[in-house]
């Protein structure tokens, strides 16, 4: 584990990474839809009850995975291939590190589900603005995100730097246009 997953594991009092299945090698069958709802703020529901058991969830965010171009979520297994919803991004990010100072900062967020990723080049954060608020995704894995919860959108504002007019955000040596 890097030194920034090192240090945000730490804080946060977990270790180690989250599994996941290799579902980028499967290609089963489309087998239909099954009532299961991401919620906006990361809960997940079973025909409209919460499922309050976090093992549970933990193992199908292992085999999720998300059709960019349609914005469709799946569970996927070897055999199976079945369609939830999802109303925003998949993860919640829900803590962060920061390591070093401009040029040379690394910024590692913590997720709800899927652990730790630092932000890079495989792991790219991006901007939008919906209905006047700021928004930060960053890409987890098979075309899932992490949305930033607000305060920590907050946060991130102070490692921002101005350049030409726009605002850009380093980390691990990769810049970001907010």
């Amino acid at each position: 584990m890097s030194d920034i997953l090192a240090k945000l594991a730490a804080k946060i009092g977990e270790q180690g990474d989250v599994g996941f299945a290799p579902v980028e090698l499967w290609s089963p069958e489309y087998c239909g839809e099954l009532d299961i709802e991401i919620k906006a703020n990361g809960d997940w529901f079973y025909m409209g009850t919460l499922i309050k058991r976090q093992k549970l969830v933990k193992l199908f965010t292992t085999v999720l995975w998300r059709d960019v171009e349609t914005n469709e979520h799946y569970l996927i297994t070897p055999v199976e291939k079945i369609k939830i919803k999802a109303a925003d991004a998949a993860f919640i990010a829900t803590d962060m590190v920061v390591d070093g100072t401009g040029a040379n900062q690394s910024i590692a967020v913590q997720t709800n589900l899927a652990g730790q990723v630092v932000i890079n080049d495989e792991h790219k954060i991006r901007f939008s603005h919906q209905d006047d608020q700021f928004m930060a995704y960053v890409d987890i894995r098979y075309g899932l995100e992490a949305k930033l919860t607000r305060s920590l959108c907050y946060q991130l504002a102070d490692y921002m730097v101005e350049r030409d007019g726009k605002f850009i955000l380093i980390s691990d040596k990769c810049e970001f246009e907010v």
